[in-house]
């Protein structure tokens, strides 16, 4: 299988730097502007809140078994 992506290629790429350090509203409107990562985001808050409520019923089964 081809090789496609490289390290050593990517650092010679001109791509701005980007630095949200101190302006968290700049982070929020291009991170807002990025469909896929409000997308991937919402849906790991989304599967993370499940298994918590997973994992207290299994909990609470076995402190009721005890």
């Amino acid at each position: 299988m081809p090789k496609k992506l490289d390290a050593s290629n990517a650092s010679s790429l001109d791509i701005e730097k980007k630095n949200y350090l101190n302006d968290e509203g700049l982070f929020r409107f291009d991170f807002n502007e990025e469909p896929m990562a409000v997308h991937k985001l919402s849906e790991g808050i989304s599967k993370f809140a499940a298994d918590a409520d997973t994992l207290k019923g299994i909990l609470r089964e076995k402190i009721e078994k005890a």
